[in-house]
């Protein structure tokens, strides 16, 4: 059976990651803008109270958690046989501070299978649906540019992102399909205290509000703006300024900061 279509002025997105953060910022910004919106996250109870705060009717949720095989697979078959949707934004990772070798290996497999596989697999079910003006906004980071010393796999997992959104905006952007590499830096979120580090590492006049990084993306969005948007021009500028080092020197300078 052929799935459900949306109509050309029904506007759905499906946003990982959206019961906090950057991830629920952006699904109260797409209510407002006329979207409706099917938050996917892990926490039942923060998605029920994000679906009272977004109003109107449409909305829903689904529990799942994208580092499992179970949980991808509901989203992926969402994505797949359910009425159409617009707009992708993989919000959904995480990442841990530590040596690489003392980190256990489960928690890394963990690492790269929501950061990189359930992305992967969730872009391919959306592009295989997709059409003119839909699109995916791909949460990637500053260190994707960035060689990171004790972060060594979620920095990896993040230039993974970043090239692969990339390469995707220039294949799909003649099917009229945008794709926004969404580059945050320091954000104001619960991230570092699950990461293993200390807010107060970073000071507060170099940190985004959520709320900042998702409007930035969606106006990008908007605006056909892309392949990639580094949100802050704080990280702007230090992206610009880290090319005047060579790589050994880059990585002096981050593992210095990562300590």
């Amino acid at each position: 059976m052929t799935p459900p279509s949306s109509s050309s002025k029904t506007k759905r997105a499906l946003v990982t990651g959206a019961s906090e953060g950057i991830g629920r910022a952006f699904a109260l910004k797409l209510a407002k803008r006329g979207y409706t919106v099917t938050a996917v996250a892990r926490n039942a109870s923060r998605l029920d109270s994000l679906l009272a705060e977004l109003g109107g009717s449409g909305h829903r949720k689904i529990v799942a958690d994208l580092s499992t095989e179970t949980g991808l697979n509901s989203v992926v078959d969402d994505l797949t046989n359910s009425e159409r949707y617009t707009l992708l934004v993989n919000n959904a990772g995480f990442g841990l501070v530590g040596d690489f070798a003392e980190t256990p290996l489960a928690k890394t497999r963990e690492m790269i299978f929501l950061n990189v596989t359930a992305l992967v697999d969730l872009s391919h079910a959306f592009l295989g649906r997709a059409e003119r003006g839909d699109g995916i906004i791909q949460v990637a980071s500053v260190l994707g540019f960035l060689p990171m010393p004790r972060q060594a796999i979620y920095s990896a997992t993040k230039a993974f992102v970043a090239s692969f959104a990339e390469s995707l905006w220039f294949q799909c952007r003649k099917k009229g399909i945008m794709i926004v590499n969404l580059c945050p830096g320091s954000t104001a979120t619960n991230f570092p205290d699950r990461a293993g580090w200390s807010k107060n590492e970073i000071p507060a006049w170099a940190t985004e509000s959520a709320d900042t990084v998702a409007e930035n993306a969606l106006v990008a969005f908007e605006r056909k703006f892309g392949p990639t948007l580094v949100s802050g021009w704080m990280n702007r500028l230090s992206l610009l300024l880290v090319r005047l080092l060579t790589r050994k020197q880059l990585v002096k300078v981050m593992g210095t900061v990562r300590k």
